[in-house]
């Protein structure tokens, strides 16, 4: 009978200094190594019928996957402009809804002193995801845009 009693005593005592533990908060503020640069402006010529498909991601993560999805509507063209820095891209892969798929040989360094990379996709189809495949070593971001008007004019 002693054994018991005090072995209920002991599991109770330890129970409450188990549930008594303090929540665990963080208590430090964050640090950005970005905090005192001035914020990037992307200055792209913004068209009718363009739409932004993935925000500036960065090369450095080398194969990016966008999931593209039926909201965006019907595409003809992709557009690929230098946020920041020089990118370097080296193929894009269009995976459409029908399970076919297109690969573009980019093959370039984007920056602002030239012109952005156009790929026609050939007639409006509905996209599933794209593919980026950057250098992982070049420094800069990319904006991936694609267009939905059927009247491209050629660049």
């Amino acid at each position: 009978m002693r054994t018991t009693a005090l072995t209920f005593v002991i599991v109770t005592t330890a129970a409450s200094f188990v549930s008594a533990a303090p929540a665990r908060e963080e208590t430090t503020g964050r640090i950005s190594y970005n905090e005192h640069r001035k914020p990037v402006k992307i200055a792209l010529d913004r068209q009718p019928g363009w739409v932004e498909l993935a925000s500036p991601t960065p090369a450095s993560h080398g194969r990016e996957f966008i999931l593209v999805g039926a909201n965006a509507g019907a595409l003809t063209q992709l557009r690929l402009t230098a946020a920041s820095g020089h990118p370097e891209i080296h193929l894009v892969r269009v995976e459409y809804e029908d399970g076919s798929h297109r690969v573009f040989e980019v093959g370039r360094v984007l920056d602002g002193r030239h012109r952005p990379a156009y790929l026609d996709l050939r007639g409006a189809r509905e996209v599933r995801q794209i593919i980026v495949t950057s250098d992982r070593r070049s420094l800069g971001s990319y904006l991936l845009e694609g267009n939905t008007t059927e009247n491209v004019a050629a660049r």
